[in-house]
C-alpha cells in the first residue's frame, strides 16, 4: 500500500470510529438500542481495523521479498567488472545507496576508423592513447517500480591525474529487466589536444544523478604495432576541438550492435 492510500485508509478508519463510538455510546445510555448491539459494533470495527492493517502489512511484506529476490537474481548475472564497479561506487560521495538500478556489465569500446572510411570496433579491457576512440557502454537491471520512464545517463572519463576527459549525458528509456546501453558519443584518444596522463583511468556512470558504477582500467601510452598492421597504415589522427570539454568536442560514435559485438566475445572466450 502506497502512502497516500495508507493515509486515506487510516482517516477513513478513524471517521468510522468515531461513528461507532457514538453509536456504543448512546445504547449504553439509551434504553431504545440494546447495549448488545453497541458493543459487537465495537467489536465488529476493531476486526476491520485489524484486518486493514494486517492486509497492508502482508502487501508490504510481499513487496520486500519480490524486491529482494529480484535484486538476487540480478546480482546473479553480473559481471566481474560490474561487481567491482558496484562496490566501488557505493564507497564514493556520489554513492547510489537506494536506487534500485543494479549494475550488470561495464565497459568499453575501442573504435578505429579505417582508411575505406569503414570502423573497427572491439570490446577491450584496457586501451592505449593513441589508439582512436573510446566509448562507453552499461547494462543494468531495472525492476518494474522504476522502469518504463526516461531516465538521464552521463558517461564520464578520468584520467591517472583525476582529471575529467570526458563527460555525456544522454536520455534513454528504461525497460523492465535488462536494458544494454552503448554511449551515443566517444571519446577521441589519439591526436588529442588536451593532455591524458597514461596509467589507471576511470569510467563513472550514472542514473538520474546517481553513482551506479566506478569502473578502473588500464590506459597505457602505446599499444605497440600489431604484426597486421604498420605505422604507415594507421589512419590519421582524428581533430579535437579547443574546449576539451564541451559537448561538441567528442564525435559521435557511428552505429553499431553491440549484442553481436558482447556475443563474439562470448564465442570467443569458450572456443
Amino acid at each position: 500500500m502506497n502512502p497516500t492510500n495508507r493515509r486515506v485508509t487510516n482517516i477513513g478508519i478513524l471517521l468510522l470510529g468515531v461513528l461507532v463510538a457514538l453509536v456504543a455510546i448512546a445504547s449504553v445510555s439509551s434504553a431504545a438500542m440494546s447495549p448488545v448491539i453497541g458493543f459487537s459494533m465495537v467489536a465488529a470495527y476493531l476486526a476491520l481495523a485489524f484486518f486493514l492493517y494486517k492486509r497492508a502489512d502482508l502487501g508490504a511484506l510481499a513487496d520486500t521479498v519480490l524486491r529482494t529476490k529480484t535484486t538476487f537474481a540480478a546480482s546473479a548475472r553480473m559481471s566481474g567488472n560490474a561487481r567491482r564497479a558496484a562496490a566501488r561506487a557505493k564507497s564514493h560521495p556520489d554513492s547510489g545507496y537506494g536506487s534500485e538500478v543494479a549494475l550488470l556489465d561495464v565497459g568499453m569500446l575501442v573504435n578505429e576508423r579505417r582508411q575505406d572510411g569503414g570502423w573497427d570496433r572491439r570490446i577491450a579491457q584496457a586501451a592505449a592513447l593513441d589508439e582512436g576512440f573510446l566509448q562507453p557502454y552499461i547494462k543494468i537491471f531495472v525492476p518494474a517500480s522504476a522502469a518504463e520512464r526516461h531516465a538521464t545517463l552521463t558517461f564520464e572519463f578520468y584520467d591517472r591525474s583525476g582529471r575529467l576527459q570526458f563527460s555525456h549525458s544522454m536520455e534513454d528509456y528504461l525497460r523492465t529487466g535488462e536494458n544494454l546501453i552503448l554511449c551515443e558519443r566517444q571519446l577521441a584518444l589519439r591526436g588529442a589536444e588536451q593532455q591524458m596522463r597514461a596509467g589507471t583511468w576511470d569510467l563513472r556512470v550514472k542514473v538520474d544523478g546517481v553513482l551506479v558504477g566506478l569502473h578502473d582500467f588500464s590506459m597505457s601510452s602505446t599499444r605497440g604495432e600489431r604484426p597486421t598492421e604498420r605505422a604507415a597504415e594507421r589512419p590519421a589522427p582524428p581533430t579535437r576541438l579547443s574546449h576539451a570539454h564541451d559537448e561538441d568536442d567528442y564525435e559521435e560514435a557511428p552505429p553499431v550492435s553491440l549484442e553481436d559485438l558482447l556475443r563474439e566475445q562470448a564465442r570467443r572466450r569458450s572456443s
